[in-house]
């Protein structure tokens, strides 16, 4: 049985072909290994055996009841498939012990950080969870469209546009400004320094009179 042989592979620390520790049977046969191993009596045994089991197997084994729990929320049967590792058991004894096993802890681990990095790229780019231009992060789409509409972004916008059509870019020196490279108003003739002595002067009185 693939499963059964898969299931002694990965935890051959506690289960062999010839001998299951936790229960301190010997298995001559191949039909008395595969009966034993996804009977009910070895399930409950596996489970005492990670409730009392002192030392790294025992917390490794307690670790492993609440990934478990957590997969089961999805609403698949743990017992009868681990989406994870894409297996499926032919009884709840092959599936706890599949759950003590390397393979599934490796998968746990590989699979934790993928979630996480694809859940930030898609609300890097989803502008209801983040806005590029402002660096900042809502929690809701109401937030978001609260954000676009205030005095902040609509500055940082004027101030990207000018950047744009000055060639410049937000993180050049101010020396550059300085240099009679400035921001120059066309209206009042005059050059500013910053970009955000531009933005003040063409919002203020004296701009606006001319």
């Amino acid at each position: 049985h693939p499963t059964v042989e898969r299931l002694i592979r990965e935890n051959g620390h506690i289960f062999t072909e010839a001998q299951c520790k936790v229960c301190s049977a010997l298995l001559i046969s191949e039909s008395q290994r595969l009966a034993h191993y996804q009977s009910k009596k070895h399930a409950n045994k596996v489970r005492r055996y990670l409730s009392i089991h002192g030392g790294e197997e025992g917390a490794h084994g307690k670790k492993m009841k609440l990934e478990v729990k957590q997969e089961g929320s999805n609403g698949e049967d743990r017992n009868k498939c681990c989406p994870i590792c894409n297996m499926t058991f032919s009884s709840p004894a092959v599936a706890t012990s599949h759950y003590l096993g390397k393979t599934h802890a490796k998968n746990m681990k590989q699979q934790a950080p993928k979630v996480e990095g694809t859940r930030e790229n898609k609300d890097i780019t989803d502008p209801d969870k983040f806005c590029s231009l402002c660096h900042a992060t809502f929690n809701n789409p109401l937030m978001a469209k609260q954000h676009y509409v205030g005095k902040k972004h609509r500055k940082q916008e004027t101030k990207h546009k000018l950047m744009a059509h000055y060639g410049r870019t937000p993180d050049a020196p101010a020396s550059s400004f300085m240099a009679g490279k400035g921001y120059p108003c066309s209206t009042c003739n005059i050059v500013l320094n910053s970009i955000e002595q531009y933005q003040a002067h063409i919002s203020g009185f004296k701009h606006k009179n001319q």
